[in-house]
């Protein structure tokens, strides 16, 4: 029976190492996160205070403590608060209104959060409370929406007023400093009236916005940043344009002869057009066929507003002037004179026509002084009864001989007149005629 009894209580010793005590066993709960507590950005009289846990939360006791004094000045308990966003296991409290404390400033934020475990936790630290005044602009304007080179004053107006976070009230602020920020730096600093108005002049210098924003004042140190919708200022520019005066109509030049540009700038105004000085800029000369640029110079525009430049062409082309400026309220101009056809030379250096057996036989030289050639030279023989009306007879073609560009050709039944070489005209290349000969033996 010992024996039996004494078996049992062994195997019940071993069942209990196994399976540990009742208490060992239970399962602990987790105590509830708080995650953050602070005020609600748009509404800081409001306290908001994020918890998560593995139950629904079903207490929460906030108190609020004065950063300056450490003193606790109030506590905020559950009846007061109400879910706003997620679930009770995992969710965002707000205060159902507005704190209501005695003084405006900062205050540490306490909280005590229970779930339906029964568990329990505190946060000594969980946040802070902003309880301030916040800055707000109500009709804020500008006088004008656009700017141009002689009005670049820019008058706003509007009202700065200020949230209380216990109430929501919105209440004038008093001879509060309003910055007036143009481009986002401020122009100007003006102060409010009894009534929270306020109005101010800036200067604008482009297309830039404009915004009425209350900055920290040590005078207010309970009144938070506030800014207005910024407003955009358009710039209406000058009109400006070139008049050239010469070359004002197409011309033809030989190579290296010089050409003068003359122009003269002017702005808009409203009584017509008139001469702008000032104003700089440069002039091109642009080949037609797309070569290279050639800088003639640069300038400034002086009284009249008149510019003049000269220039000896190497190929066919125009001028372009152009001037611009760093003000954003002048508008740039360009402008081309006429085209000026640019010509090179080209000449016979010898001809002779001489009569064989049934024809003549013609031959000569050409020369291109110019150091330019065509790319093909065509040479038309002609031929006059009389040496005074003529007539093309058969066109060759010159081609380089070593000393120069050569042609020659035979007329069958010629007879005895009078021959003569031609060379047309081209784009680039002025036109040629040989001496007139009669043909002889």
């Amino acid at each position: 029976m010992f024996r039996r009894q004494a078996a049992w209580a062994a195997i019940g010793t071993v069942a209990l190492l196994l399976s540990g005590t009742p208490a060992a066993n239970a399962v602990e709960g987790q105590a509830p996160d708080v995650r953050w507590a602070n005020s609600v950005s748009d509404d800081l009289g409001t306290l908001a205070v994020g918890i998560s846990s593995d139950s629904a939360i079903t207490d929460i006791k906030a108190r609020i403590v004065s950063a300056a004094t450490q003193q606790e000045v109030a506590v905020v308990e559950m009846d007061a608060f109400a879910l706003f966003s997620g679930t009770p296991e995992d969710g965002v409290w707000h205060t159902k209104q507005p704190l209501d404390l005695a003084d405006l400033g900062s205050y540490t934020v306490r909280v005590e959060a229970t779930d339906a475990d029964g568990d329990r936790t505190t946060d000594n630290s969980a946040g802070s409370l902003a309880y301030y005044v916040a800055a707000v602009f109500e009709d804020v304007r500008t006088d004008r929406a656009e700017i141009d080179i002689d009005h670049r004053q820019v008058r706003v107006d509007g009202t700065l007023k200020g949230r209380w976070p216990a109430t929501r009230e919105l209440k004038p602020l008093t001879d509060h400093p309003v910055d007036l920020d143009v481009d986002y730096w401020t122009e100007s600093t003006v102060r409010t009236d009894a009534d929270g108005n306020f109005s101010g002049t800036v200067t604008v210098h482009g297309a830039v916005p404009v915004q009425a924003v209350y900055r920290h004042a040590n005078e207010h140190p309970y009144v938070l940043y506030g800014e207005s919708p910024s407003t955009q200022i358009g710039v209406r520019q000058v009109a400006t344009r070139w008049a050239v005066e010469a070359p004002s109509e197409a011309r033809t030049i030989d190579l290296g002869q010089e050409v003068t540009l003359t122009a003269t700038l002017e702005r808009e105004t409203p009584q017509g057009w008139v001469p702008f000085e000032g104003q700089s800029g440069g002039v091109l000369f642009e080949p037609s066929g797309g070569g290279q640029f050639a800088s003639v110079g640069y300038f400034t525009t002086g009284e009249d507003g008149r510019i003049s430049f000269t220039h000896a062409p190497w190929e066919t082309g125009s001028f372009h002037v152009a001037s611009h400026s760093d003000d954003p309220f002048i508008a740039p101009a360009t402008a081309d004179s006429a085209r000026i056809t640019v010509l090179r030379a080209s000449a016979f250096n010898s001809f002779s026509a001489t009569r064989t057996h049934g024809g003549v036989h013609v031959e000569g030289a050409m020369d291109f002084p110019d150091g330019w050639t065509p790319a093909t030279i065509p040479v038309h023989i002609q031929y006059s009864g009389d040496g005074k009306e003529w007539t093309d007879l058969l066109t060759t073609e010159a081609t380089w001989s070593g000393s120069g560009y050569a042609f020659a050709a035979d007329i069958p039944d010629a007879g005895r007149r009078y021959f003569r070489a031609h060379f047309e005209a081209t784009e680039s290349f002025r036109a040629a005629t040989s001496e007139a000969v009669k043909a002889s033996r």
